[in-house]
Protein backbone atom coordinates (compact mmCIF):
# COMPACT_ATOMS: atom_id res chain seq x y z
CA UNK A 1 0.00 0.00 0.00
CA UNK A 2 1.28 3.72 -0.58
CA UNK A 3 2.68 5.38 2.34
CA UNK A 4 1.45 8.99 3.31
CA UNK A 5 3.95 11.63 3.65
CA UNK A 6 4.69 14.63 5.46
CA UNK A 7 3.54 17.76 3.67
CA UNK A 8 5.88 19.59 1.68
CA UNK A 9 4.07 22.89 3.07
CA UNK A 10 4.23 21.93 6.10
CA UNK A 11 8.38 21.03 6.05
CA UNK A 12 9.53 25.01 6.49
CA UNK A 13 7.05 25.20 9.84
CA UNK A 14 8.81 21.87 11.05
CA UNK A 15 11.75 23.12 10.45
CA UNK A 16 10.99 26.32 12.17
CA UNK A 17 9.63 24.34 15.11
CA UNK A 18 13.09 22.63 15.78
CA UNK A 19 14.67 26.21 14.65
CA UNK A 20 12.73 27.63 18.30
CA UNK A 21 14.04 24.50 19.99
CA UNK A 22 17.51 25.01 18.78
CA UNK A 23 17.15 28.85 19.90
CA UNK A 24 15.62 28.73 22.94
CA UNK A 25 18.44 25.82 24.25
CA UNK A 26 21.41 28.85 22.74
CA UNK A 27 18.97 31.15 25.10
CA UNK A 28 18.61 28.99 28.07
CA UNK A 29 22.62 28.37 28.34
CA UNK A 30 23.34 32.09 27.86
CA UNK A 31 20.77 32.84 30.40
CA UNK A 32 22.17 30.04 32.20
CA UNK A 33 25.75 32.01 32.15
CA UNK A 34 24.18 35.31 33.56
CA UNK A 35 21.67 33.22 36.16
CA UNK A 36 22.99 35.33 38.87
CA UNK A 37 22.69 38.77 37.54
CA UNK A 38 18.86 37.53 36.17
CA UNK A 39 17.86 34.92 38.45
CA UNK A 40 15.72 33.24 35.05
CA UNK A 41 16.80 30.43 33.95
CA UNK A 42 14.57 28.61 31.46
CA UNK A 43 13.88 24.85 30.97
CA UNK A 44 13.81 23.96 27.54
CA UNK A 45 12.69 20.60 25.64
CA UNK A 46 11.80 19.25 22.64
CA UNK A 47 10.72 15.79 20.64
CA UNK A 48 10.03 14.65 17.53
CA UNK A 49 7.62 11.42 17.53
CA UNK A 50 7.39 9.23 14.08
CA UNK A 51 5.14 6.35 13.85
CA UNK A 52 3.75 4.34 10.73
CA UNK A 53 0.85 1.64 11.32
CA UNK A 54 -0.81 -0.64 8.89
CA UNK A 55 -4.24 -2.26 9.18
CA UNK A 56 -5.40 -5.34 7.90
CA UNK A 57 -8.45 -4.47 6.35
CA UNK A 58 -7.16 -3.09 2.99
CA UNK A 59 -10.15 -0.25 2.86
CA UNK A 60 -7.74 1.82 5.58
CA UNK A 61 -4.52 2.90 3.74
CA UNK A 62 -1.06 2.50 6.05
CA UNK A 63 -0.39 5.82 7.81
CA UNK A 64 2.35 7.62 8.36
CA UNK A 65 2.67 11.10 10.76
CA UNK A 66 5.33 13.19 12.14
CA UNK A 67 4.87 15.26 15.47
CA UNK A 68 7.26 17.95 16.73
CA UNK A 69 6.66 19.64 20.08
CA UNK A 70 8.59 22.41 21.83
CA UNK A 71 8.01 23.13 25.18
CA UNK A 72 9.20 26.37 27.70
CA UNK A 73 8.85 27.05 31.11
CA UNK A 74 10.00 30.55 32.15
CA UNK A 75 9.84 31.67 35.75
CA UNK A 76 7.98 35.11 36.43
CA UNK A 77 10.37 37.47 38.43
CA UNK A 78 9.00 39.10 40.96
CA UNK A 79 5.10 37.88 41.75
CA UNK A 80 6.87 34.18 41.45
CA UNK A 81 5.44 31.57 39.32
CA UNK A 82 6.10 29.82 35.42
CA UNK A 83 4.54 30.67 32.13
CA UNK A 84 4.46 27.31 29.79
CA UNK A 85 3.83 27.29 26.63
CA UNK A 86 3.90 24.42 24.28
CA UNK A 87 4.75 24.56 20.48
CA UNK A 88 2.98 21.49 18.44
CA UNK A 89 3.16 20.34 14.83
CA UNK A 90 1.61 17.40 12.70
CA UNK A 91 1.67 16.04 9.47
CA UNK A 92 -1.59 15.65 7.66
CA UNK A 93 -3.39 12.64 8.22
CA UNK A 94 -4.11 10.69 5.47
CA UNK A 95 -6.94 10.34 3.35
CA UNK A 96 -8.94 7.01 4.53
CA UNK A 97 -6.05 6.62 6.49
CA UNK A 98 -5.88 4.37 10.12
CA UNK A 99 -6.93 7.67 11.96
CA UNK A 100 -10.14 7.97 9.51
CA UNK A 101 -11.38 4.77 10.65
CA UNK A 102 -9.65 3.78 14.45
CA UNK A 103 -8.77 5.59 17.73
CA UNK A 104 -5.44 3.48 16.81
CA UNK A 105 -2.66 6.52 17.25
CA UNK A 106 -3.25 9.80 19.52
CA UNK A 107 -0.54 11.65 17.76
CA UNK A 108 -2.16 11.74 14.74
CA UNK A 109 -3.79 14.87 14.13
CA UNK A 110 -2.78 16.88 17.36
CA UNK A 111 -2.57 20.22 15.47
CA UNK A 112 -4.75 20.53 12.13
CA UNK A 113 -6.04 23.28 10.58
CA UNK A 114 -9.75 24.10 9.89
CA UNK A 115 -9.72 21.66 6.37
CA UNK A 116 -8.07 18.95 8.60
CA UNK A 117 -4.28 20.03 7.44
CA UNK A 118 -0.99 19.56 9.62
CA UNK A 119 -0.01 22.84 11.07
CA UNK A 120 2.39 23.94 13.91
CA UNK A 121 0.81 25.41 16.89
CA UNK A 122 0.55 27.15 20.32
CA UNK A 123 -0.91 24.01 21.61
CA UNK A 124 -0.47 25.42 25.44
CA UNK A 125 0.33 28.94 26.94
CA UNK A 126 -0.74 29.35 30.80
CA UNK A 127 1.04 30.63 33.99
CA UNK A 128 1.23 28.45 36.50
CA UNK A 129 1.85 29.01 40.60
CA UNK A 130 2.29 27.21 43.34
CA UNK A 131 2.45 27.34 47.02
CA UNK A 132 2.08 26.00 50.19
CA UNK A 133 0.28 22.97 48.37
CA UNK A 134 -2.22 24.81 46.39
CA UNK A 135 -1.41 24.95 42.46
CA UNK A 136 -3.32 27.19 40.18
CA UNK A 137 -2.60 27.44 36.43
CA UNK A 138 -4.63 29.86 34.09
CA UNK A 139 -4.57 30.17 30.58
CA UNK A 140 -4.98 28.02 27.18
CA UNK A 141 -4.63 24.32 28.91
CA UNK A 142 -4.31 20.85 28.18
CA UNK A 143 -7.52 19.23 30.58
CA UNK A 144 -6.46 16.19 30.22
CA UNK A 145 -2.98 16.75 31.71
CA UNK A 146 -4.99 17.66 34.95
CA UNK A 147 -7.87 14.59 35.30
CA UNK A 148 -8.08 11.24 34.62
CA UNK A 149 -4.06 10.84 34.73
CA UNK A 150 -1.76 7.22 35.22
CA UNK A 151 1.66 6.44 35.48
CA UNK A 152 1.14 3.84 33.11
CA UNK A 153 -1.23 4.47 30.46
CA UNK A 154 -1.69 8.26 29.97
CA UNK A 155 1.33 9.20 27.73
CA UNK A 156 0.69 8.15 23.74
CA UNK A 157 4.56 9.70 23.31
CA UNK A 158 6.04 6.62 25.04
CA UNK A 159 3.39 4.27 25.94
CA UNK A 160 0.07 3.29 24.44
CA UNK A 161 -0.79 4.62 21.00
CA UNK A 162 -4.34 3.75 21.16
CA UNK A 163 -6.44 6.33 22.24
CA UNK A 164 -9.02 4.85 24.33
CA UNK A 165 -5.44 3.69 26.60
CA UNK A 166 -4.25 6.90 27.26
CA UNK A 167 -7.86 8.64 28.52
CA UNK A 168 -11.19 7.02 29.60
CA UNK A 169 -13.43 6.97 26.29
CA UNK A 170 -16.52 8.10 28.45
CA UNK A 171 -14.94 11.84 29.08
CA UNK A 172 -15.66 14.45 27.01
CA UNK A 173 -12.83 16.44 27.12
CA UNK A 174 -12.41 19.62 25.13
CA UNK A 175 -9.11 20.23 22.63
CA UNK A 176 -6.53 22.81 23.97
CA UNK A 177 -8.70 25.39 25.63
CA UNK A 178 -8.81 28.06 27.64
CA UNK A 179 -9.56 27.37 31.91
CA UNK A 180 -8.29 27.25 34.90
CA UNK A 181 -7.10 24.18 37.24
CA UNK A 182 -6.64 24.39 41.09
CA UNK A 183 -4.83 21.72 42.80
CA UNK A 184 -4.30 20.69 46.64
CA UNK A 185 -2.09 17.87 47.63
CA UNK A 186 -2.88 15.23 49.98
CA UNK A 187 -1.64 13.86 52.45
CA UNK A 188 -2.66 10.05 54.64
CA UNK A 189 -6.46 9.85 54.37
CA UNK A 190 -7.08 13.67 53.35
CA UNK A 191 -7.62 13.71 49.30
CA UNK A 192 -5.54 15.93 46.87
CA UNK A 193 -7.96 17.98 44.97
CA UNK A 194 -7.96 19.04 41.56
CA UNK A 195 -10.63 20.97 39.89
CA UNK A 196 -10.91 21.92 36.29
CA UNK A 197 -12.60 24.63 34.64
CA UNK A 198 -12.73 25.68 30.72
CA UNK A 199 -14.94 26.33 27.96
CA UNK A 200 -16.29 23.50 26.13
CA UNK A 201 -14.81 23.93 22.32
CA UNK A 202 -11.02 24.10 22.27
CA UNK A 203 -8.79 24.47 19.73
CA UNK A 204 -9.42 21.76 17.41
CA UNK A 205 -13.06 21.48 18.12
CA UNK A 206 -14.40 24.73 16.43
CA UNK A 207 -14.73 24.66 12.90
CA UNK A 208 -12.71 27.57 12.18
CA UNK A 209 -9.13 25.95 14.50
CA UNK A 210 -8.57 29.12 15.23
CA UNK A 211 -7.47 31.48 18.40
CA UNK A 212 -10.31 34.07 17.73
CA UNK A 213 -12.98 31.16 17.78
CA UNK A 214 -11.58 29.75 20.74
CA UNK A 215 -12.00 33.41 22.54
CA UNK A 216 -15.40 33.59 21.74
CA UNK A 217 -16.85 31.62 23.68
CA UNK A 218 -20.10 32.38 23.84
CA UNK A 219 -21.56 31.37 20.88
CA UNK A 220 -24.36 29.53 20.64
CA UNK A 221 -23.99 25.88 21.63
CA UNK A 222 -21.22 26.00 23.18
CA UNK A 223 -21.02 25.47 26.83
CA UNK A 224 -18.93 25.13 29.62
CA UNK A 225 -16.52 21.77 30.61
CA UNK A 226 -15.89 21.48 34.25
CA UNK A 227 -14.31 18.65 36.42
CA UNK A 228 -13.40 17.61 39.76
CA UNK A 229 -11.30 14.97 41.26
CA UNK A 230 -10.20 13.41 44.93
CA UNK A 231 -6.66 11.59 44.85
CA UNK A 232 -5.18 9.21 47.35
CA UNK A 233 -1.43 8.18 47.51
CA UNK A 234 -1.82 4.28 48.25
CA UNK A 235 1.60 3.30 49.58
CA UNK A 236 -0.34 -0.29 49.86
CA UNK A 237 -0.27 -0.78 46.45
CA UNK A 238 3.32 -0.14 45.40
CA UNK A 239 5.73 3.15 44.13
CA UNK A 240 2.93 4.26 41.77
CA UNK A 241 -0.16 3.49 43.94
CA UNK A 242 -3.04 5.93 43.58
CA UNK A 243 -6.69 5.76 43.22
CA UNK A 244 -8.85 8.70 41.85
CA UNK A 245 -12.51 9.38 41.67
CA UNK A 246 -13.79 12.40 39.45
CA UNK A 247 -16.59 13.59 37.78
CA UNK A 248 -17.56 16.10 34.84
CA UNK A 249 -19.76 17.76 32.50
CA UNK A 250 -19.57 19.42 29.70
CA UNK A 251 -22.93 22.00 29.02
CA UNK A 252 -22.19 22.45 25.10
CA UNK A 253 -25.35 21.85 23.39
CA UNK A 254 -26.04 18.12 22.67
CA UNK A 255 -28.42 16.40 21.01
CA UNK A 256 -30.82 13.28 22.60
CA UNK A 257 -29.76 9.69 20.82
CA UNK A 258 -33.21 8.73 20.52
CA UNK A 259 -34.26 11.88 18.85
CA UNK A 260 -36.39 13.96 21.71
CA UNK A 261 -36.39 17.63 22.08
CA UNK A 262 -33.90 19.79 23.55
CA UNK A 263 -30.04 20.20 23.76
CA UNK A 264 -29.09 18.49 27.45
CA UNK A 265 -25.88 18.93 28.75
CA UNK A 266 -23.31 15.79 28.79
CA UNK A 267 -22.06 14.45 32.63
CA UNK A 268 -20.10 11.50 33.79
CA UNK A 269 -18.01 10.22 36.42
CA UNK A 270 -14.92 8.11 36.03
CA UNK A 271 -12.08 6.08 38.50
CA UNK A 272 -8.78 5.26 38.61
CA UNK A 273 -6.52 2.64 40.79
CA UNK A 274 -3.06 2.07 40.23
CA UNK A 275 0.06 0.59 41.51
CA UNK A 276 2.91 -1.63 41.14
CA UNK A 277 3.38 -5.57 42.08
CA UNK A 278 6.23 -7.88 41.31
CA UNK A 279 8.08 -5.12 39.39
CA UNK A 280 4.67 -4.90 36.96
CA UNK A 281 2.77 -1.35 36.77
CA UNK A 282 -1.24 -1.95 36.79
CA UNK A 283 -4.11 0.63 36.00
CA UNK A 284 -7.72 0.13 35.85
CA UNK A 285 -10.18 2.48 34.38
CA UNK A 286 -13.92 2.72 34.92
CA UNK A 287 -15.90 5.76 33.54
CA UNK A 288 -19.70 6.70 33.26
CA UNK A 289 -21.35 8.91 30.51
CA UNK A 290 -25.09 10.29 30.18
CA UNK A 291 -26.67 7.57 27.88
CA UNK A 292 -29.11 10.14 26.97
CA UNK A 293 -26.44 11.57 24.50
CA UNK A 294 -23.39 9.65 24.43
CA UNK A 295 -23.13 6.82 22.45
CA UNK A 296 -20.07 6.08 24.74
CA UNK A 297 -22.09 4.78 28.15
CA UNK A 298 -20.15 2.75 30.00
CA UNK A 299 -16.48 2.58 30.04
CA UNK A 300 -13.77 -0.41 31.30
CA UNK A 301 -9.73 -0.76 30.99
CA UNK A 302 -6.91 -2.75 32.42
CA UNK A 303 -2.87 -1.94 31.25
CA UNK A 304 0.03 -3.57 32.48
CA UNK A 305 3.60 -2.28 32.24
CA UNK A 306 6.60 -4.23 32.99
CA UNK A 307 10.26 -3.04 33.01
CA UNK A 308 12.73 -5.69 31.35
CA UNK A 309 16.24 -4.72 31.64
CA UNK A 310 17.47 -1.39 31.81
CA UNK A 311 16.33 -0.87 27.91
CA UNK A 312 12.98 -2.49 27.49
CA UNK A 313 9.67 -1.56 28.52
CA UNK A 314 6.61 -3.88 27.43
CA UNK A 315 2.95 -2.52 27.40
CA UNK A 316 -0.49 -4.57 27.34
CA UNK A 317 -3.51 -3.11 27.89
CA UNK A 318 -7.41 -3.24 26.49
CA UNK A 319 -10.50 -1.40 26.93
CA UNK A 320 -14.50 -2.03 26.42
CA UNK A 321 -16.56 0.56 25.82
CA UNK A 322 -19.92 0.09 25.88
CA UNK A 323 -22.58 1.49 23.34
CA UNK A 324 -25.72 3.41 25.02
CA UNK A 325 -29.00 1.74 24.38
CA UNK A 326 -30.47 4.62 23.34
CA UNK A 327 -27.88 4.27 20.04
CA UNK A 328 -28.69 0.90 20.04
CA UNK A 329 -29.59 -0.37 16.08
CA UNK A 330 -28.81 -3.15 13.69
CA UNK A 331 -25.01 -2.62 12.74
CA UNK A 332 -23.76 -1.00 16.03
CA UNK A 333 -22.15 -2.69 19.21
CA UNK A 334 -20.05 -2.55 21.88
CA UNK A 335 -16.23 -1.68 20.84
CA UNK A 336 -13.04 -3.88 22.41
CA UNK A 337 -9.80 -2.94 21.82
CA UNK A 338 -6.27 -4.07 22.93
CA UNK A 339 -2.70 -3.32 22.41
CA UNK A 340 0.37 -4.60 22.94
CA UNK A 341 3.94 -2.40 22.52
CA UNK A 342 7.55 -3.38 23.55
CA UNK A 343 9.51 0.07 23.86
CA UNK A 344 13.46 -0.55 23.64
CA UNK A 345 15.77 2.60 23.94
CA UNK A 346 18.00 2.24 21.82
CA UNK A 347 19.87 5.31 23.16
CA UNK A 348 19.47 7.69 26.31
CA UNK A 349 17.47 10.04 23.97
CA UNK A 350 15.97 7.65 21.34
CA UNK A 351 13.73 4.66 21.61
CA UNK A 352 11.63 2.30 19.04
CA UNK A 353 8.52 1.14 19.69
CA UNK A 354 6.38 -1.61 17.87
CA UNK A 355 2.92 -2.31 18.38
CA UNK A 356 0.32 -4.39 17.47
CA UNK A 357 -3.40 -3.44 18.07
CA UNK A 358 -6.68 -5.56 18.24
CA UNK A 359 -9.89 -3.38 17.60
CA UNK A 360 -13.27 -5.05 17.30
CA UNK A 361 -16.05 -2.49 15.96
CA UNK A 362 -14.56 0.82 15.44
CA UNK A 363 -16.60 3.43 16.39
CA UNK A 364 -19.08 1.03 17.32
CA UNK A 365 -19.20 -0.07 13.57
CA UNK A 366 -19.95 -4.04 13.62
CA UNK A 367 -21.77 -4.30 9.98
CA UNK A 368 -18.45 -4.82 7.99
CA UNK A 369 -19.87 -2.93 5.25
CA UNK A 370 -17.20 0.17 5.65
CA UNK A 371 -14.49 -1.24 7.57
CA UNK A 372 -13.93 -4.81 9.10
CA UNK A 373 -15.78 -5.29 12.49
CA UNK A 374 -12.28 -7.26 13.32
CA UNK A 375 -8.78 -5.24 12.71
CA UNK A 376 -5.45 -6.18 13.61
CA UNK A 377 -3.30 -3.01 12.96
CA UNK A 378 0.63 -3.23 13.39
CA UNK A 379 2.21 0.21 13.95
CA UNK A 380 5.78 1.55 15.09
CA UNK A 381 6.97 4.32 16.32
CA UNK A 382 10.25 6.16 17.06
CA UNK A 383 10.87 8.67 19.57
CA UNK A 384 13.42 11.12 19.85
CA UNK A 385 14.08 13.72 22.80
CA UNK A 386 15.90 16.86 22.60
Amino acid sequence: MAVNRPSGTLLPGFAALLLMGTCLSATSVRADETAERTEIEPEISASIIGTYQSPSDSRANDEASLRPEVWVVLPVAGIGGELHAHFEGTTTPRTDGVSSFFDANANVGAATNSAGHGRVQISELYYEFEAGGLSISAGLLDTTAFLDASAFAGDEHTQFMNSTLVHNATIEFPDYTLGVAIGTEGEGYVPGVTVVVGGSSGLGDNASHSYPDLFDMRSSGKGVFAGGELGWGLPALGEEGAARLGVWTNTADHAYLDGSSGTPDNKGVYGVLEGTALDTGWTLRAGLADQDVSAADWFLGAAIQRKIGEQVTLGLGVTETGLSDDASAPGVDDSTQAELYVKYDVLPHVNLTPSVQWIRNPGFDSSDTVIDKDNWIVGFRIGLDI
